[in-house]
Formats: structure tokens, C-alpha cells, sequence
């Protein structure tokens, strides 16, 4: 929506009429009815004309057209057609100045958003730096725990040996008592039989005497027996005991060492399906990663070079519509050097052609004076020749007197209004020259800031490339460390495939050794139990403790020595990629800080320049509302005091300013609605001034403290000129 207080249809309105067109008509009608006139009434005369009174006829006839011709020349070059020109050449400098601004403001616009998009980018990687360090942080716990895991169930495997080893102890300790029983019930046989034989051998001569005895001893044999049998069933019944308790040892131990081999095997497999599986996963993670942000760094890096080729294009474009203003005002310079020299051309073509005329004057003059020699010497011939001959000469010197003294007293009055004239237009052309001065000052300091942001660009450019590049490097980096920690984690993998392939069966292998030496040493004993108890005993204690140790020293210590190296290397490894990567976003939140700190000293550059750019085009809008407004009290009143003209000149800018206030305020504000109606030139003049003030109001206004100056401004001099106008011509409604 456009704002009805700040367009510029106060300038962009044509005016319906102006002086000039009007002027030149009159002035070729005027010299066309003079030439009318003059032919009419000599239209009797050619015949009779002498040369010299044709030749004074031709000079009468030239002289209005001529004097016609030189005010259309002066009209064309007055102080409204240079004001024209200059408010035609403000408002293209105008028009280039916020192109120039838009621009330099899509520019910072585009700049923003790619520190953002870069920022964004750099939280990303930062977001995917930290989860992968809490995976593999997660995985190392989970390691760890698997670890120690398998560190318990090695303890209670180790528990669970002891236990069968203190039974089977018991066992081979309670072997020697029930052999030290044996030999002595052995040793007791065999003394009671000792007994009963030398008793036997003693009593066969005394038969008959030792009947009774003889049955004493069968008796005490028959008691022998029997406790020789009973000892026989207890010691029978002791060694099934003992072998039923050695076979339930064995039995419970081989089940616990099955369970143990069978809860191990399970979380080897379960560590090994775990390990692998988050082991893919964070390969998988690692390249979905690696892809993403190469893809992302591609994008970036594609759109930040789209989007710096646009920009150089649209400063080159400026560049060159800066260029064409210069060349403009170049030209401008040059046709007013080209329009001076011809003036000054024409003035003496003009002084020439007056001192030929003046000349063939004083020809004719002592012709004329030649003539009356030769009549005065011919009135000697006869007096009334004479007389009529004296009285002829003298009225025609009294006609030639006249025409001289008409020709003195217009001629020098013309020659001094032309010169007059032509000061006054020097005067114009050389007080418009500090302002096209300043114009081009303008247009200069501008295309010097302009080159100045293009260099800023430039550098932003190639601090942009040189990021570009160290992120792809610390992007390489960074995917050659996430290949190194896959290569780590697939050799860690490896090895634990390895560990549990080798280990687990070794485990297994060496316990089913142990349970089937276990049961040979119990079938051995069991076999051989009468014979070589303690033989067996040592030879199955020492063979199930050596075997046991060694399967458990060189089987599951190793292999968990192993597998703690290896989570403590990949651990290790984990923590030197985090740290590198951490290293690695240091390095680009650095960068970032400096490309920040080169974006705040291009703003602040940019800003310093707009402010030099804004008090120069404030400067040259009061200057120029200021001239305008001697013209609004031109207007008002025409009779201007030499007391303002010395305070203008001496630097009081504002004086008329105040005075067109203070007659509009006087009751003047009724008649300007119709001035403006009707005057051309008084319509052209309010629009200028509301169009400049309108303009510096905008430019005010867009400052970042623009209301309190746009409000003194109102309340100036110039806003409430400014004021009044618009309320008199209806802008405000």
C-alpha cells in the first residue's frame, strides 16, 4: 500500500502548462508580425530604395527576430530548466542510491542465513560427534559388563571345582582309615587262627581231657567267625559307601561343570551376538553418519558458492550502473562546457557582427557627409537648387541624427541587457557546479563503497572457501577416524568371535577332560579299590587338580586377559577418535567466531558508510529545500530585503525559510490552493520542496533512532513550511 504522506506524486505529476512553449510562440509570432508590418509598409518603397536604404531596411527587419531568438535562447538556459535538469539528475542518484541499498541489504540478508544454515550444520555435527561417543561409551560399559559377567562365572566355576576337590579329599582321606581297618581285622584272623592251630596241636594228645575246651574253642571260633563276617559285611558295606559317595561326587560334579560349561557357552554366544550386533550397528551408524554429512557438506557448499556467484553478479551489475552514472555526469559536465563556449561564441559572433554594423553606420555617415560636400558646392550653381538642395539636406540629417541617436540609446541598452543576461546565466551555471560537484562526490564515495563491499565480499568469500575447505578436511578426518573405530571395532569383533570360537571349545574340551578323568579315576577306584586305594587317590588328585588348574589358568584367565585388552584398546580408541573430533569442532567454532567477527566489522563498515551517505544526502536535501524555498517567498513576496540577502549569504540558510512561514501563517495558506492551480511554475516549486522534504522524512525515518529526529523535523522551520504547503494543496488528507 503506498503511504499518501511519503509518494512522489508531488513530482511525478506533469505540470498541464509551462512558461517556455508559450514564450516561443509568442516570440516567433512577434518577429513574424514585425516582418508582416515592415514589408506592408514598404511595399511601395522597393523600387525607389537606394542601396544604403535597403540595406538599413534589412538591418530594421532582422532586428526583432533577432532580439526574439536570443530571449528564447536565454528562456532555454534560465534557473527553472537547470532545476529540471539537476531534480531529474537527484532523483536518478536517488533512484541508483536504493537499488543500492536493497541491495547491500539482500546481501547482509543472505550472509545471515548462511551463518545460520552454518551454525545449524556445526550443531549437527556437533549433536553426531556426542552420540557416537555415548555409543561407543555404551558399547564399552556393555563390554565391561560382559567382561565381568564371565569373571563371576569364572569364580564360581572355580567355587564350584574347590568344592568337588574338598569332597573328593574327604573321600581319599576316609580311604586310609577303612584300609588301617582291614589290616588290622586281616592281622587279628590270622593271630586268632595262629591260636587255634598251635591250640589244636596242644590238645591232640590231650583229646579226650580237652573235649570240653575243644568245644570252648569251636565256640570262641564259631564267635570268631562270625565277628570276622560282620567285619567282612561292615568293610564290604564301607567300600560300597565309598564308591556310591565317590560316584555321587563325581556325578554332582560333572553335572555342575555341565551346567557351568553349558551357562558359559550361553554367554559367550549371548557377549558374541551382543557384540556383533552393536558392533554392525555402529558401523551402520558410523556410515549412514559419514554419508549424511558429506551430503550435507555438499549441499552447503554447493548452495554458498550459488549464492556468492549471484551476489558477485548483482555488484558487478551495480558496478556498472555506477560507472554509467559517472559517465552521465561526465557528459552533463561536458555539454555545459560545450553550451558555455557556444554562449560565449555566439557573444562575440554577436560583438562582431554589432562593431560591422557600427562600421558600415560610420561609412554611411561620411557618405552622407560626402554627398552634402558635393550638394554645397553644387549651390553655387543656383539658389534655388540651392535652397531646395539645403532644405532636403537638412531634414535628412535631422532623420539621420534621430536614427543615430535611436540606434545609441538601444543598442547599448540591448548589448548590456544581453550581457546582463548572460552573467546572470554564467552566475547559474557556476553556482550549479558545487552541486553536480557533489553529485559526482556522491556517485564517487558511493562506487568507492561499493568496490569497498565487493572487497568485503571477496574476503567473506575466501574466508567462506577456506572454511569449505578445512571442514572438508576435518569432514576426511573425521570419516578416516570413523573408519579407523570401525576397523578397530570389526578387529575387537574378531577377536571375540575368535575368543569364543577358540576358548569356548578349549573350556569345553578341557572340563569333558576333567569329567572323563574324573570318572576313569572313579571306575579305577572302584576297580582297584582293595588293592591301590592310596596309589589311585594320589594319582586322581593330582590329575584332576593339574588338569583343572591348567584348563582354568590357560583356558578362561587367558581369554579373559584378552578380552579386556581388547575392550580396554577399543575403549582407548573410542576416547582418542571423541577427543579428535572434539578437536576437530573446536577448530570450526573458532572459524565460526572469526567469519562472526568479519560480519560484524562488514556491518559495522556498511553502517559507518550509510551514515556518511545519510548527512550527505541530508545535507544537499536542506540545501535544496532551502533554495526552493527562496522561491515559495519569491511567490508570496517579491520585494526581498538586502538584510536577508546578507544573512544568506553569510551562512543563515533558513531565513527565507522562516519568512515563507511566517506569510502563510500571516493569511497568505487561503491563496496558495489557488496559486497552485494556477501558476505552473509556483506548482512546480511546492512539489520540489514536499518531494525533497518527503524524501529526507523517509531517510530519517529509516535510521534506527529516526522518530525523534523525524519529529524535530516536523517541528522545524522547513516541516512547518512543509506543513502548510501540503494542508493548503489537500496532501494530507
Amino acid at each position: 500500500m503506498t503511504d499518501p504522506f511519503f509518494s512522489d506524486d508531488a513530482t511525478d505529476r506533469p505540470a498541464p502548462g509551462g512558461p517556455r512553449p508559450v514564450l516561443g510562440w509568442i516570440a516567433i509570432a512577434l518577429a513574424a508580425l514585425w516582418v508582416a508590418a515592415l514589408l506592408w509598409l514598404a511595399r511601395g518603397s522597393f523600387g525607389t530604395m537606394t542601396p544604403l536604404a535597403l540595406a538599413q531596411f534589412s538591418a530594421a527587419l532582422a532586428t526583432v527576430p533577432a532580439l526574439a531568438g536570443v530571449i528564447w535562447l536565454a528562456a532555454l538556459r534560465s534557473s527553472t530548466a537547470e532545476a529540471q535538469r539537476f531534480g531529474a539528475t537527484a532523483r536518478a542518484m536517488r533512484g541508483e542510491a536504493v537499488a543500492l541499498e536493497n541491495t547491500v541489504a539482500v546481501l547482509g540478508t543472505t550472509i545471515e542465513e548462511q551463518r545460520t544454515q552454518m551454525a545449524e550444520q556445526v550443531r549437527l555435527l556437533t549433536a553426531l560427534g556426542d552420540a557416537a561417543t555415548s555409543r561407543l561409551a555404551d558399547i564399552a560399559g556393555t563390554l565391561s559388563a560382559e567382561v565381568q559377567r564371565v569373571d563371576a562365572q569364572t569364580g564360581a566355576l572355580a567355587a564350584t571345582a574347590g568344592a568337588a576337590h574338598e569332597r573328593l579329599d574327604a573321600l581319599l582321606a576316609a580311604l586310609p582309615r577303612a584300609a588301617d581297618e582291614t589290616r588290622a581285622l586281616t592281622e587279628t584272623i590270622d593271630q586268632a587262627g595262629l591260636v587255634a592251630y598251635e591250640h589244636s596241636a596242644g590238645l591232640d594228645a590231650q583229646v579226650a581231657a580237652l573235649v570240653a575246651r575243644g568245644r570252648d574253642a569251636e565256640a570262641i571260633a564259631g564267635g570268631a567267625a562270625e565277628k570276622l563276617a560282620a567285619y567282612m559285611q561292615r568293610m564290604e558295606s564301607t567300600s560300597h559307601t565309598a564308591g556310591a559317595r565317590l560316584e555321587a561326587v563325581t556325578s554332582a560334579a560333572a553335572g555342575a561343570v555341565d551346567a557351568l560349561l553349558d551357562r558359559t557357552a550361553r554367554a559367550i554366544d549371548e557377549s558374541r551376538k551382543a557384540i556383533a550386533a552393536q558392533g554392525d550397528a555402529m558401523l551402520a551408524m558410523v556410515s549412514t553418519n559419514q554419508t549424511a554429512l558429506d551430503h550435507a557438506a555438499r549441499e552447503s557448499a554447493e548452495a554458498l558458492a550459488e549464492r556468492i556467484g549471484l551476489i558477485e553478479v548483482v555488484i558487478e551489475r551495480i558496478a556498472a550502473r555506477l560507472d554509467a552514472q559517472q559517465g552521465a555526469g561526465r557528459e552533463l559536465f561536458d555539454s555545459l562546457d560545450d553550451a558555455i563556449l557556444r554562449v560565449d561564441q555566439r557573444f562575440v559572433a554577436l560583438h562582431r557582427d554589432g562593431g560591422e554594423r557600427t562600421q558600415q553606420l560610420a561609412a554611411s555617415v561620411s557618405a552622407l557627409h560626402a554627398s552634402a560636400e558635393a550638394l554645397a558646392r553644387a549651390m553655387d550653381a543656383g539658389h534655388a537648387s540651392a535652397q531646395h538642395t539645403i532644405s532636403t539636406t537638412e531634414h535628412l540629417l535631422v532623420a539621420l541624427d534621430a536614427a543615430a541617436r535611436e540606434m545609441d540609446e538601444t543598442m547599448p541598452e540591448a548589448i548590456s541587457r544581453l550581457e546582463s543576461r548572460v552573467a546572470s546565466t554564467k552566475q547559474v551555471i557556476t553556482a550549479a557546479k558545487p552541486e553536480l560537484l557533489a553529485l559526482v562526490t556522491a556517485a564517487e564515495s558511493t562506487h568507492d563503497a561499493i568496490e569497498a563491499v565487493a572487497q568485503v565480499v571477496a574476503e567473506q568469500r575466501q574466508t567462506v572457501e577456506s572454511l569449505t575447505s578445512r571442514l572438508h578436511d576435518g569432514l576426511a578426518r573425521g570419516r578416516s577416524q570413523a573408519d579407523e573405530i570401525g576397523e578397530a571395532m570389526g578387529d575387537a569383533s574378531r577377536q571375540i568371535d575368535d575368543l569364543t570360537e577358540q576358548a569356548a571349545p578349549r573350556l569345553v574340551e578341557a572340563l569333558l577332560r576333567v569329567r572323563e578323568t574324573a570318572s576313569a579315576a572313579a571306575d579305577h577306584a572302584r576297580e582297584a579299590i582293595a588293592r591301590v586305594i592310596p596309589e589311585a587317590a594320589d594319582a586322581l588328585e593330582s590329575a584332576g587338580a593339574a588338569a583343572l588348574s591348567r584348563a582354568v589358568e590357560s583356558g578362561v584367565q587367558g581369554q579373559v586377559r584378552q578380552v579386556a585388552q581388547v575392550a580396554e584398546a577399543a575403549v582407548a580408541a573410542t576416547n582418542r577418535a571423541g577427543e579428535r573430533l572434539q578437536q576437530q569442532l573446536d577448530a570450526i567454532e573458532a572459524t565460526i567466531a572469526l567469519i562472526d567477527q568479519r560480519l560484524e566489522e562488514a556491518r559495522a563498515a556498511g553502517e559507518e558508510n550509510e551514515r556518511d551517505s545519510f548527512a550527505r544526502r541530508a545535507s544537499l536535501l536542506i540545501e535544496s529545500l532551502n533554495s526552493a524555498s527562496i522561491d515559495l517567498t519569491r511567490t508570496f513576496a517579491p520585494e526581498i530585503s538586502d538584510s536577508a540577502w546578507a544573512a544568506y549569504l553569510k551562512g543563515d540558510r533558513g531565513v527565507f525559510t522562516r519568512r515563507a512561514v511566517r506569510l502563510l501563517d500571516g493569511g497568505e495558506q487561503r491563496d496558495v490552493a489557488r496559486l497552485y492551480d494556477e501558476d505552473g511554475a509556483f506548482r512546480e516549486q511546492v512539489n520540489r520542496y514536499i518531494h525533497d522534504f518527503e524524501a529526507m522524512l523517509r531517510t530519517i525515518l529509516a535510521q534506527r533512532d529516526g522518530s525523534p529526529l523525524g519529529v524535530t523535523l516536523l517541528s522545524s522551520d522547513m516541516g512547518k513550511l512543509y506543513v502548510a504547503l501540503a494542508q493548503a494543496i489537500e496532501r494530507l488528507r
